[in-house]
């Protein structure tokens, strides 16, 4: 089989498509298909320390037999298991069915004669895009009885193919992972920012968004957040120093915001370890997370008690502090002196390994949230 170069590089112009829009693997899958005269062709992960495999995605397979496939005969897949034996599955490297098992001892097998023979797709090639932590992606071509093995010219193929998949799939792997974290980061009650190094605003989370929107104290100017209100600016500027300088520790200041209602309560940290999932991308140096009093919801104090062994009163004093309010207020509320509420405070810092009310109020923000 010769190689129409022109062809295949339109064909892993494709996959980086798959790679931005999922809905496009279909495609690809039946591209590559009939690149190498191939019946059907499936995206699965190897799971060798499970003995299993997941399809992602297939073309041209059976949905019975795919669906028989993931609930029993991938544990049986003798392809799979005599090649990790033979350490044959390794990243950036295409195998020929046989290279991973003898035909004789496939043919005797369950995984033949109950799976691959129904299906009609006794023959394979699998080209594997990565192997970490026990799991290998694998690109793999399946033919049926009427055609021979595939051979070197189409392994040639699969090889020419094969860089540009490795990257379309790292491309996927970590669209994937930003995607997952986004539907996380917007199903918190509070905004949630990144910024740069140049405090230029690299992500927002869904509630940031909304707070932008109403422009109520906190702007985004050329990128960047400021306060409308002149004092709380300086002390924004201030936080914001704070979360960029090296080995500094988080800071928080109250914004004011124009329509008089309460403060927003802006708190600042580095990331000092970056964020893999943005490499390539404006890396952001520090989260910004922003609270309304009016509107969020806090730890219950059951919760607080349970996780950090808080008495019943530093859990109540815990959660006046993450609705915004200060020491002096709490022991109001809670009718106690402030020296009272100050002890507990200590102690609350001492339970949490925290040291000051800006990291508690970090630390309560990854908790899970009960009514207020």
């Amino acid at each position: 089989m010769a190689l129409d170069e022109a062809r295949l590089l339109r064909l892993a112009a494709s996959a980086y498509e798959a790679a931005v829009a999922p809905e496009l693997w279909p495609a690809f899958l039946k591209g590559w298909t009939q690149s190498v005269s191939a019946d059907c062709a499936l995206l699965q992960v190897h799971d060798f320390r499970q003995s299993q495999s997941t399809i992602l995605i297939s073309f041209g397979m059976n949905p019975r037999l795919r669906e028989s496939y993931t609930d029993y005969y991938s544990k049986i897949n003798v392809w799979r298991n005599q090649g990790y034996a033979r350490r044959k599955y390794a990243a950036g490297k295409t195998n020929i069915d046989e290279e991973l098992c003898p035909r004789a001892y496939l043919e005797c097998s369950e995984f033949y004669n109950d799976c691959l023979a129904p299906m009609d797709a006794v023959h394979s090639m699998g080209s594997v895009l990565a192997l970490q932590d026990g799991r290998a992606p694998t690109l793999t071509v399946l033919r049926g009885k009427r055609k021979t093995g595939f051979d070197e010219d189409e392994r040639r193929v699969a090889d020419f193919l094969l860089p540009f998949l490795v990257r379309a799939w790292s491309v996927y792997q970590r669209l994937d992972v930003l995607s997952a974290g986004e539907q996380v980061l917007d199903s918190l009650p509070y905004g949630v920012i990144f910024v740069s190094a140049n405090e230029s605003v690299v992500h927002c989370n869904r509630a940031a968004r909304h707070l932008l929107r109403e422009q109520d104290g906190i702007l985004l100017r050329g990128g960047i957040l400021h306060a409308a209100d002149p004092l709380s600016e300086v002390s924004l500027r201030h936080v914001m120093a704070m979360a960029l300088s090296a080995g500094r520790p988080p800071a928080a200041t109250p914004v004011r915001r124009p329509s008089c209602r309460r403060a927003y309560q802006v708190a600042a940290a580095p990331l000092r370890n970056g964020l893999p999932q943005f490499r390539g991308m404006a890396a952001p140096a520090a989260v910004v997370f922003i609270f309304d009093p009016d509107s969020i919801r806090t730890p219950q104090p059951d919760l607080l008690i349970q996780l950090y062994g808080l008495t019943p009163k530093e859990a109540l004093i815990t959660q006046k502090l993450a609705e915004g309010k200060s020491v002096e207020q709490a022991a109001q509320e809670l009718q106690i002196r402030y020296e009272t509420a100050r002890t507990h405070l200590r102690r609350i810092f001492s339970k949490t390994q925290t040291s000051r009310q800006t990291e508690l109020l970090l630390l309560l923000a990854r908790l899970p949230l009960g009514g207020s």
